[in-house]
């Protein structure tokens, strides 16, 4: 994330702001359906916070589909509602919003291979994130397991070259 965000959050930590979840600090930005809260850890990295409010999940790309209750929510209200929050805290909200990684969470949903949650990522993906999927998108394309409605949808979303 952007050196300006961690800091800010690195100064919001110091003045005791946040919420103590696991050890740690707690910035939530998006309550989910479940309950889940995804947000900012005390080092301004996304996390996910159970429903319980016991644990965190960081965003790692070996724990991307943890993230994937997000994809129920039309894109543009996620991301109105993040940099809503964002602003409340005093970040910055257009970069706090950019760095929330997208295309990993959609990169794990589509290898689960799972029709409903595969239509719901590659719907949320906006035109800018299009090229950064394009292998992901042509495995979708070509999966004859999958329904041709999906392969389509997907064909329809690569690139030309």
């Amino acid at each position: 994330m952007d050196g300006t965000v961690g800091a800010r959050v690195g100064a919001l930590v110091e003045e005791g702001k946040g919420e103590s979840i696991g050890g740690g600090r707690f910035f939530p930005l998006v309550t989910l359906d479940s309950g889940g809260r995804v947000g900012l850890d005390g080092q301004g990295q996304f996390v996910m916070a159970s429903a319980e409010g016991d644990t965190l999940t960081p965003y790692t790309a070996e724990d991307a589909h943890v993230f994937h209750e997000v994809l129920e929510w039309k894109r543009s209200v996620f991301d109105d509602t993040l940099e809503d929050a964002a602003r409340g805290l005093g970040l910055p909200a257009v970069e706090v919003s950019l760095a929330f990684p997208v295309s990993g969470i959609v990169r794990a949903v589509l290898a689960k291979n799972v029709h409903y949650t595969t239509r719901l990522a590659m719907a949320w993906l906006r035109p800018s994130e299009l090229r950064e999927m394009q292998d992901d998108l042509r495995r979708v394309a070509g999966d004859r397991q999958l329904p041709m409605s999906l392969r389509d949808f997907a064909q329809r979303l690569l690139v030309p070259s």
